[in-house]
C-alpha cells in the first residue's frame, strides 16, 4: 500500500489524469449495470437515510443475485454515488433518487457498455484493409439509450421551445388543423407522437430506416391508451423518399439523425423536394464549429464526449459504404450550411438553444 501511495504521489498531473478517467469509466459501466437491473430503484425502495438497506433486501427486491449486488453496492458506494455506514448498509440520499433512477444526467453513463459491444469490429474498421464501416444492425442496444436520452431531453421543450423557434405562427397553425409534417428519423416515434397528440387536427408521418424503431414507433398510443388517428409510421430510406411526396409536407423536422446518415446530402435534397414551397425544415444538431480547436476551446469536456461517440458510432455507421460522405457527430455548422445550400435552401438561420448547450437548431425555409 506504502509502495502505491508513494507512486501516486510521484505522479505528474497528467499521469494522475489519466488514472482518474480510466476510475471514472468504471464507475460509469457500473452505473450502467445498475440502471439496466434496475438496481438503483429497488434500493431506493428499500432502504433510506434512517434505514439503510442490506445487499439482501436490494437482492431480494431487484431479483439478483445477493454476492454481485453487494459487490455492485460496494463499487457505487466507493465511488461515492451512493451511501453506506460502517455496518455495510446502504441507502440513497433523498436528493439524488430521481437523478439515480430517471435523470437526465444518467443517461450519460448509459452509452459506454452498448458502444463498446463492437469494439473488435470497430478495431477492423480503423485497419487499412478493414471494412468500411459498421452496421445500424451493431448498435441496437444504443438506439434505445439514445431515444430515452432524446426524450428525457426534448419532452419538456418540444412544444414550448422548439416549435415557435421554427417560426412564431406555426403551434397556432398546427392548433387550427390541416397541416402536414414529416419527422425524419423517427427512432421510436417520440417526437412525432407527441405532436399529434397536441395537435390533433394536423397530421404526422415518421420515417426511419429501421424496422425495429418503426415497430417500436408503431406502439405509441395517447395517454388515454387510445391509438392515434393522425399519425403514422414507416420504414423509409430518407434519401430516397416516396416519389409522391413532392411538395407535400409543410413542415419536416429532423433530430440528430443527420449526421450518422451515409448520404446525408441526398437526404437534404429529398427533404427539400418534400417540402411545399413556404414549408418550413427544422434540423437539431450537435454543436459544433467544423473545426476540433474551436469545439475544445468553446464546450471543453462536452465535445470529447461527442467526438467519442462520433468514433465509437457515429462515424463508422455513416462511412459504411463507397460513396459515403462520412461526416461524424461534429461536421459542424460550417459542413452543415453547405450541404443545406447545395440540398437548395436559401433561407437558413442557426436558432440559438440555451436549453440543450450540446446542440444547434437549423431552421430552414423552401422559397
Amino acid at each position: 500500500v506504502r509502495f502505491i501511495e508513494t507512486e501516486m504521489a510521484e505522479q505528474s498531473d497528467f499521469q494522475k489524469r489519466l488514472m482518474q478517467i480510466g476510475i471514472h469509466g468504471t464507475i460509469a459501466s457500473t452505473i450502467a449495470l445498475g440502471h439496466e437491473l434496475h438496481l438503483f430503484e429497488a434500493l431506493a425502495k428499500v432502504g433510506s437515510e434512517e434505514n439503510p438497506a442490506t445487499p439482501k433486501q436490494v437482492a431480494d427486491e431487484s431479483g439478483c443475485k445477493e454476492r454481485y449486488v453487494k459487490e455492485w453496492l460496494s463499487a457505487m458506494a466507493a465511488g461515492e454515488i451512493i451511501e453506506v455506514n460502517e455496518e455495510e448498509k446502504f441507502w440513497i440520499p433523498k436528493e439524488n433518487v430521481e437523478d439515480l433512477t430517471s435523470g437526465l444526467a444518467l443517461q450519460f453513463n448509459l452509452f459506454l457498455p452498448l458502444l463498446l459491444k463492437s469494439y473488435d469490429n470497430l478495431c477492423n474498421v480503423f485497419r487499412k484493409e478493414g471494412p468500411l464501416g459498421l452496421n445500424y444492425s451493431d448498435f441496437t442496444g444504443f438506439y434505445q439509450v439514445m431515444s430515452s436520452f432524446s426524450e428525457a431531453m426534448h419532452k419538456k421543450h418540444l412544444v414550448s421551445d422548439f416549435l415557435p423557434a421554427l417560426g412564431a405562427d406555426i403551434p397556432e397553425r398546427l392548433k387550427e388543423g390541416g397541416m402536414m409534417c414529416l419527422d425524419v428519423g423517427c427512432g421510436n416515434g417520440f417526437h412525432a407522437a407527441l405532436l399529434a397528440e397536441t395537435f390533433p387536427k394536423s397530421n404526422f408521418t415518421g420515417i426511419d430506416i429501421t424496422l425495429e424503431a418503426v415497430h417500436q414507433a408503431s406502439q405509441r398510443r395517447k395517454d388515454d391508451g387510445l391509438t392515434f388517428d393522425n399519425l403514422a409510421f414507416i420504414q423509409m430510406n430518407a434519401g430516397e423518399m416516396d416519389a409522391d411526396w413532392t411538395n407535400k409536407f409543410d413542415v419536416v423536422t429532423i433530430f440528430d439523425a443527420c449526421h450518422d446518415q451515409m448520404r446525408p446530402d441526398l437526404c437534404l435534397k429529398e427533404i427539400y423536394r418534400v417540402l411545399k414551397p413556404g414549408g418550413i425544415f427544422g434540423m437539431l444538431e450537435i454543436k459544433g464549429s467544423s473545426n476540433v480547436y474551436t469545439d475544445r476551446k468553446e464546450i471543453g469536456e462536452l465535445a470529447a464526449h461527442m467526438y467519442g461517440c462520433s468514433v465509437l458510432h457515429c462515424l463508422p455507421v455513416g462511412s459504411n459504404s463507397p460513396d459515403a460522405l462520412g461526416l461524424g457527430t461534429m461536421w459542424g455548422k460550417e459542413r452543415a450550411k453547405n450541404l443545406l445550400r447545395q440540398a437548395g435552401f436559401t433561407n437558413i438561420s442557426i436558432v440559438p438553444t440555451t436549453i440543450f448547450p450540446v446542440n444547434d437548431f437549423y431552421v430552414c425555409k423552401k422559397e
